[in-house]
């Protein structure tokens, strides 16, 4: 570790008995359980919103989240003599949610309706909610339509089109007319009314719920078995390693950093378009995360249709659109290319999927 970390670390009350390199960060065993240290890139006022909801969470019964770590001084954020800042936070042992595995998967859409339920009537400042409400979804899908239409013409235009672009122009018209129409069920449903209760409700979505930020909690022992290192960890506090060993699997969510206040099916939207994916769109995986999660906190019909226009809309498409547009387009790589073709295989059971939901709206 360089002096300047060092010399940030030293601002923390801790005994620090191990010390390893993970992602960009470092894991550490302390006296006080282990903890994820690293460089902190952020604004304070972001770090400040982050810190309410996860003080938040863990007063209101959910202890398993990446709370900040204070310093000697009592403030979140470390600095050294450069100036350069520091975060420390609790951290979990344990190992990501496996996407491909049922019975992980419905834990985590459970947990995500958990912290759903918490993550409700913030005591947020009026400054906070101005500058941390979610983006307007309307505005988004209609400037990805236009991203489409404009780089289909790029495309059509070029005498010469590769592997690439030739496979973009097949599924391009079924992919845009989805884009057309999520919009304009967007715009005639009642998503803006929502929007306005949840900001009234101070409702927080935690805005990156995906695999790598939800673990499925293991005791030390458990988790440095395995055959690589997690990247994600750290001790459970106040619950003990006994009590992790049995009953159900403990799930610690982490990575508040996107978070904003918003609609939260957005949030149970990203987790299952990411888990669809990864399962060929199978529906007994979609339709057991709705379940998982509408068992604790249910969802209301209006919900229903926007979580139905979310999953409608291209968005992985556009990704890959997006992608292509902004890079050297001389030359697209294979795996460009089979993930797009990958999106247009699937898109036939991703509609009977749909068809599926539409029939309960």
């Amino acid at each position: 570790m360089e002096d300047r970390s060092q010399e940030a670390l030293k601002r923390y009350r801790l005994k620090i008995y191990n010390m390893y390199k993970a992602r960009g960060a470092y894991i550490i065993e302390s006296d006080n359980g282990l903890k994820l240290f690293k460089v902190f890139e952020g604004s304070r006022n972001r770090a400040l919103f982050e810190h309410k909801i996860k003080e938040h969470l863990y007063q209101n019964g959910y202890p398993n989240v990446d709370l900040f770590v204070k310093t000697i001084d009592d403030d979140i954020i470390s600095e050294d003599s450069n100036g350069c800042q520091y975060i420390m936070k609790n951290w979990f042992w344990g190992e990501e949610c496996n996407l491909l595995d049922l019975s992980q998967v419905e834990a985590a859409s459970a947990n995500l309706a958990t912290l759903h339920n918490i993550m409700t009537g913030i005591d947020f400042n009026q400054e906070q909610i101005r500058h941390n409400v979610s983006a307007d979804l309307a505005a988004t899908f209609d400037k990805r339509n236009r991203e489409l239409k404009r780089v289909k013409a790029y495309i059509r235009e070029k005498r010469q089109k590769n592997e690439f672009e030739l496979c973009y122009l097949t599924y391009y018209d079924d992919f845009y007319e989805h884009g057309l129409l999520a919009l304009q069920q967007l715009t005639s449903s009642c998503y803006d009314r929502l929007v306005e209760e949840a900001v009234q409700k101070r409702q927080v979505c935690h805005g990156n719920y995906t695999y790598h930020n939800i673990i499925m909690m293991k005791n030390k022992m458990e988790a440095i078995t395995k055959t690589y290192i997690p990247p994600g960890w750290i001790n459970r506090q106040p619950v003990t390693i006994s009590e992790l060993s049995g009953g159900s699997e403990a799930i610690a969510t982490t990575n508040f950093e996107k978070a904003y206040i918003g609609l939260q099916i957005y949030d149970l939207y990203q987790f299952i378009r990411k888990v669809m994916e990864k399962n060929d769109w199978d529906a007994c995986f979609g339709n057991s995360i709705i379940d998982s999660y509408d068992r604790i906190r249910p969802i209301t019909r209006d919900e229903m249709r926007i979580l139905y226009i979310l999953l409608l809309y291209p968005e992985k498409f556009w990704k890959i659109t997006n992608y292509y547009y902004n890079s050297k387009k001389s030359w697209i790589s294979g795996r460009n290319t089979q993930k797009l073709k990958l999106i247009g295989e699937q898109n036939t059971k991703k509609e009977l999927f749909l068809k599926s939901m539409e029939a309960l709206l």
